[in-house]
Protein backbone atom coordinates (compact mmCIF):
# COMPACT_ATOMS: atom_id res chain seq x y z
CA UNK A 1 0.00 0.00 0.00
CA UNK A 2 0.96 3.63 -0.34
CA UNK A 3 -0.13 7.23 -0.24
CA UNK A 4 -1.47 7.05 -3.26
CA UNK A 5 -3.81 3.57 -2.52
CA UNK A 6 -4.79 4.92 0.80
CA UNK A 7 -6.34 8.51 -0.36
CA UNK A 8 -7.35 6.92 -3.95
CA UNK A 9 -10.97 8.59 -4.75
CA UNK A 10 -10.00 11.77 -1.99
CA UNK A 11 -9.71 15.22 -3.36
CA UNK A 12 -7.14 17.66 -2.14
CA UNK A 13 -6.91 21.36 -2.54
CA UNK A 14 -5.78 24.21 -0.92
CA UNK A 15 -8.49 26.55 0.17
CA UNK A 16 -8.46 30.36 1.95
CA UNK A 17 -9.74 29.80 5.29
CA UNK A 18 -9.47 33.19 7.03
CA UNK A 19 -6.68 34.47 4.59
CA UNK A 20 -4.83 31.26 5.53
CA UNK A 21 -3.95 29.47 2.64
CA UNK A 22 -5.13 26.05 4.17
CA UNK A 23 -4.53 22.09 2.29
CA UNK A 24 -7.68 20.18 2.57
CA UNK A 25 -8.34 16.35 1.46
CA UNK A 26 -12.16 15.44 1.47
CA UNK A 27 -13.51 11.74 0.95
CA UNK A 28 -16.76 9.85 0.76
CA UNK A 29 -19.98 11.12 -0.73
CA UNK A 30 -22.61 10.59 2.11
CA UNK A 31 -23.20 9.88 5.67
CA UNK A 32 -22.39 12.18 8.86
CA UNK A 33 -19.41 13.82 8.70
CA UNK A 34 -16.29 13.36 10.25
CA UNK A 35 -13.45 15.95 10.47
CA UNK A 36 -9.92 14.30 11.49
CA UNK A 37 -7.63 16.74 13.08
CA UNK A 38 -3.76 15.55 13.35
CA UNK A 39 -1.16 15.25 15.78
CA UNK A 40 1.65 17.96 16.95
CA UNK A 41 4.20 18.25 14.38
CA UNK A 42 2.30 16.22 12.04
CA UNK A 43 0.20 16.29 9.03
CA UNK A 44 -3.08 15.22 7.06
CA UNK A 45 -1.36 12.06 6.00
CA UNK A 46 -0.87 10.54 9.57
CA UNK A 47 -4.58 9.61 8.82
CA UNK A 48 -3.87 7.84 6.06
CA UNK A 49 -5.04 4.20 7.52
CA UNK A 50 -8.33 5.97 8.17
CA UNK A 51 -9.93 7.90 5.38
CA UNK A 52 -10.65 5.22 2.47
CA UNK A 53 -12.69 3.12 5.42
CA UNK A 54 -13.89 6.21 7.28
CA UNK A 55 -15.39 7.60 3.84
CA UNK A 56 -17.48 4.57 3.08
CA UNK A 57 -19.93 5.52 5.16
CA UNK A 58 -19.19 9.24 6.16
CA UNK A 59 -18.08 12.53 4.40
CA UNK A 60 -13.98 12.85 5.86
CA UNK A 61 -12.48 16.31 5.99
CA UNK A 62 -8.88 16.36 7.00
CA UNK A 63 -6.63 19.18 6.85
CA UNK A 64 -3.15 20.25 8.23
CA UNK A 65 -3.14 22.30 11.12
CA UNK A 66 -1.99 26.07 11.08
CA UNK A 67 1.94 26.28 10.42
CA UNK A 68 1.04 22.44 9.90
CA UNK A 69 2.21 20.48 6.56
CA UNK A 70 1.22 22.32 3.24
CA UNK A 71 -1.16 24.86 5.14
CA UNK A 72 0.46 28.71 5.36
CA UNK A 73 2.28 29.88 8.13
CA UNK A 74 1.27 33.21 9.47
CA UNK A 75 2.45 36.14 11.60
CA UNK A 76 0.70 35.65 14.70
CA UNK A 77 1.62 32.98 17.46
CA UNK A 78 1.36 29.41 17.28
CA UNK A 79 0.13 28.30 20.64
CA UNK A 80 -2.73 26.19 21.07
CA UNK A 81 -5.30 28.61 21.13
CA UNK A 82 -4.05 30.01 17.88
CA UNK A 83 -4.27 26.67 16.49
CA UNK A 84 -7.84 26.24 17.90
CA UNK A 85 -8.75 29.38 16.04
CA UNK A 86 -7.98 28.59 12.49
CA UNK A 87 -9.17 24.82 12.85
CA UNK A 88 -12.46 26.04 14.04
CA UNK A 89 -12.86 28.41 11.08
CA UNK A 90 -12.04 25.43 8.80
CA UNK A 91 -14.26 23.64 10.64
CA UNK A 92 -17.26 26.10 9.76
CA UNK A 93 -16.39 26.69 6.43
CA UNK A 94 -16.42 23.55 5.41
CA UNK A 95 -18.64 20.64 7.20
CA UNK A 96 -22.25 21.40 5.81
CA UNK A 97 -23.53 20.14 9.30
CA UNK A 98 -22.22 19.49 13.00
CA UNK A 99 -19.39 17.11 12.45
CA UNK A 100 -17.68 14.64 14.95
CA UNK A 101 -14.71 15.70 15.88
CA UNK A 102 -11.64 13.43 15.86
CA UNK A 103 -8.62 14.79 16.86
CA UNK A 104 -4.87 12.81 17.88
CA UNK A 105 -2.67 14.53 20.28
CA UNK A 106 -2.78 18.22 20.33
CA UNK A 107 -5.82 17.60 17.46
CA UNK A 108 -7.87 16.07 20.45
CA UNK A 109 -6.97 18.70 22.77
CA UNK A 110 -8.13 21.60 19.84
CA UNK A 111 -11.17 19.45 19.17
CA UNK A 112 -12.14 19.85 23.48
CA UNK A 113 -11.38 23.97 22.29
CA UNK A 114 -13.78 23.86 19.83
CA UNK A 115 -16.18 22.06 21.73
CA UNK A 116 -16.15 24.08 24.34
CA UNK A 117 -16.35 27.61 21.88
CA UNK A 118 -18.79 26.56 19.24
CA UNK A 119 -20.78 23.80 20.37
CA UNK A 120 -23.27 24.07 17.67
CA UNK A 121 -20.71 22.62 15.09
CA UNK A 122 -19.91 19.30 17.16
CA UNK A 123 -22.14 16.52 17.27
CA UNK A 124 -19.64 14.00 19.17
CA UNK A 125 -15.94 14.05 20.32
CA UNK A 126 -13.63 10.88 19.67
CA UNK A 127 -10.04 11.82 21.32
CA UNK A 128 -7.23 9.81 20.53
CA UNK A 129 -4.43 10.09 22.79
CA UNK A 130 -5.15 14.05 23.10
CA UNK A 131 -2.37 16.02 24.56
CA UNK A 132 -2.97 18.78 26.70
CA UNK A 133 -3.99 17.08 29.91
CA UNK A 134 -0.68 17.96 31.51
CA UNK A 135 1.74 20.74 31.29
CA UNK A 136 5.33 20.51 29.79
CA UNK A 137 7.05 20.23 33.14
CA UNK A 138 4.86 17.67 34.84
CA UNK A 139 5.16 15.75 31.45
CA UNK A 140 8.83 16.22 31.62
CA UNK A 141 9.26 15.02 34.85
CA UNK A 142 8.82 11.52 33.81
CA UNK A 143 11.82 10.09 32.29
CA UNK A 144 10.56 8.11 29.91
CA UNK A 145 8.70 11.15 28.23
CA UNK A 146 11.82 13.38 28.25
CA UNK A 147 13.53 10.95 26.56
CA UNK A 148 11.20 10.75 23.68
CA UNK A 149 10.71 14.75 24.04
CA UNK A 150 14.49 14.73 23.38
CA UNK A 151 14.12 12.12 20.35
CA UNK A 152 11.69 13.92 18.66
CA UNK A 153 13.16 17.51 18.83
CA UNK A 154 16.02 16.11 16.88
CA UNK A 155 13.30 15.77 13.45
CA UNK A 156 13.22 19.33 13.04
CA UNK A 157 16.47 20.52 14.60
CA UNK A 158 18.45 18.48 11.91
CA UNK A 159 16.03 16.86 9.59
CA UNK A 160 17.49 13.78 8.12
CA UNK A 161 15.72 10.06 7.31
CA UNK A 162 17.48 9.14 10.63
CA UNK A 163 16.00 11.65 12.87
CA UNK A 164 12.50 11.69 11.28
CA UNK A 165 12.21 8.11 11.22
CA UNK A 166 13.25 7.90 15.05
CA UNK A 167 11.06 10.38 15.74
CA UNK A 168 7.88 8.10 14.22
CA UNK A 169 9.38 5.16 15.69
CA UNK A 170 8.69 6.90 18.94
CA UNK A 171 5.39 6.96 18.34
CA UNK A 172 4.34 3.42 17.69
CA UNK A 173 4.55 -0.49 19.51
CA UNK A 174 6.40 -1.82 16.40
CA UNK A 175 8.56 0.00 14.21
CA UNK A 176 8.25 -1.78 11.34
CA UNK A 177 5.00 -0.11 11.34
CA UNK A 178 6.86 3.16 9.99
CA UNK A 179 7.24 2.61 6.49
CA UNK A 180 9.75 4.61 3.86
CA UNK A 181 7.08 6.72 2.17
CA UNK A 182 5.72 7.91 5.88
CA UNK A 183 9.21 8.69 6.51
CA UNK A 184 10.22 10.73 3.38
CA UNK A 185 6.48 12.55 3.36
CA UNK A 186 7.50 14.04 6.87
CA UNK A 187 11.25 14.33 5.96
CA UNK A 188 10.09 17.23 3.29
CA UNK A 189 7.89 18.83 5.17
CA UNK A 190 10.42 19.41 7.90
CA UNK A 191 13.14 20.73 5.47
CA UNK A 192 12.01 24.10 5.29
CA UNK A 193 13.41 26.52 8.16
CA UNK A 194 10.02 27.83 8.74
CA UNK A 195 8.48 24.77 9.20
CA UNK A 196 10.80 23.74 12.22
CA UNK A 197 10.41 27.13 13.65
CA UNK A 198 6.93 26.42 13.97
CA UNK A 199 7.48 23.26 15.36
CA UNK A 200 9.21 24.86 17.96
CA UNK A 201 6.80 27.12 19.16
CA UNK A 202 4.31 24.38 18.77
CA UNK A 203 5.77 22.54 21.66
CA UNK A 204 5.78 25.51 23.98
CA UNK A 205 1.69 24.90 23.82
CA UNK A 206 1.72 22.76 27.06
CA UNK A 207 2.30 25.93 28.86
CA UNK A 208 -0.74 26.62 27.92
CA UNK A 209 -3.05 28.30 30.55
CA UNK A 210 -5.59 25.95 28.17
CA UNK A 211 -4.67 22.87 29.98
CA UNK A 212 -7.34 19.87 29.70
CA UNK A 213 -7.97 20.17 33.30
CA UNK A 214 -10.54 17.68 35.04
CA UNK A 215 -12.49 21.15 35.70
CA UNK A 216 -12.41 22.08 31.80
CA UNK A 217 -13.36 18.86 30.49
CA UNK A 218 -16.34 18.84 32.67
CA UNK A 219 -17.49 20.99 30.79
CA UNK A 220 -18.34 19.29 28.07
CA UNK A 221 -22.07 18.63 28.13
CA UNK A 222 -22.21 15.57 25.39
CA UNK A 223 -20.93 12.38 23.95
CA UNK A 224 -17.24 11.87 24.27
CA UNK A 225 -15.13 8.34 23.16
CA UNK A 226 -11.63 8.57 24.14
CA UNK A 227 -9.14 6.18 22.93
CA UNK A 228 -6.03 5.02 24.41
CA UNK A 229 -3.08 3.01 23.35
CA UNK A 230 -2.07 0.67 25.80
CA UNK A 231 1.60 1.48 25.98
CA UNK A 232 1.36 5.21 25.39
CA UNK A 233 3.38 7.49 27.29
CA UNK A 234 0.28 9.38 29.39
CA UNK A 235 0.16 7.43 32.95
CA UNK A 236 -3.28 5.70 32.62
CA UNK A 237 -4.85 6.72 36.31
CA UNK A 238 -4.21 10.85 34.30
CA UNK A 239 -6.51 9.35 31.34
CA UNK A 240 -8.80 7.43 33.18
CA UNK A 241 -9.47 10.94 35.31
CA UNK A 242 -9.51 13.02 32.37
CA UNK A 243 -12.22 10.45 30.40
CA UNK A 244 -14.31 10.38 33.48
CA UNK A 245 -14.04 13.99 33.84
CA UNK A 246 -15.65 14.24 30.11
CA UNK A 247 -18.01 11.35 30.91
CA UNK A 248 -16.38 9.50 28.05
CA UNK A 249 -16.25 5.97 26.93
CA UNK A 250 -12.90 4.70 27.50
CA UNK A 251 -10.96 2.27 25.13
CA UNK A 252 -8.41 0.93 25.63
CA UNK A 253 -6.31 -0.49 22.51
CA UNK A 254 -4.42 -3.12 23.06
CA UNK A 255 -0.71 -3.47 21.44
CA UNK A 256 -0.90 0.67 20.79
CA UNK A 257 1.32 3.55 21.59
CA UNK A 258 0.90 7.11 20.67
CA UNK A 259 -1.11 6.17 17.26
CA UNK A 260 -3.76 3.41 17.76
CA UNK A 261 -5.05 5.20 14.22
CA UNK A 262 -2.17 3.90 12.36
CA UNK A 263 -1.09 0.81 14.49
CA UNK A 264 -4.54 -0.94 14.86
CA UNK A 265 -6.82 1.28 12.51
CA UNK A 266 -9.45 -1.83 11.59
CA UNK A 267 -10.28 -1.29 15.90
CA UNK A 268 -9.73 2.55 15.75
CA UNK A 269 -12.42 3.08 12.22
CA UNK A 270 -14.52 0.29 13.62
CA UNK A 271 -14.82 2.34 17.07
CA UNK A 272 -15.22 5.96 15.06
CA UNK A 273 -18.02 4.78 12.74
CA UNK A 274 -19.81 3.12 15.49
CA UNK A 275 -19.77 6.37 17.83
CA UNK A 276 -20.75 8.03 15.47
CA UNK A 277 -23.54 6.17 13.82
CA UNK A 278 -24.84 6.39 17.73
CA UNK A 279 -24.37 10.08 18.82
CA UNK A 280 -26.45 11.90 16.03
CA UNK A 281 -26.63 15.40 18.56
CA UNK A 282 -24.66 18.22 19.07
CA UNK A 283 -22.94 19.04 21.85
CA UNK A 284 -25.37 22.18 21.74
CA UNK A 285 -26.00 23.80 25.29
CA UNK A 286 -29.22 22.87 27.06
CA UNK A 287 -32.14 25.46 26.94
Amino acid sequence: MSLWTDFLGAEVQTVDIAGVRTRVLRAGDSGPTVVLLHGRGGHLEGWRANVSELARDHRVIAFDLLGHGLTARHSGGYGVAELAGHALSTVGQLAEEPATLVGQSIGGWIAVLIALRARQLVRALVLVEPAGLQSEEERLADPKVAAAYSRGGKAFDQPSIETVRARLEGLVSEPAQIDDELVEARLALYRPSEARDVHRLVRAADNSRLVLTPELLAQLSGPVLWIHGEAANTPREIVERAAAAARAQLHVVDGAKQWPQLERPEIVNSLIAKFSARNGACLCPSG
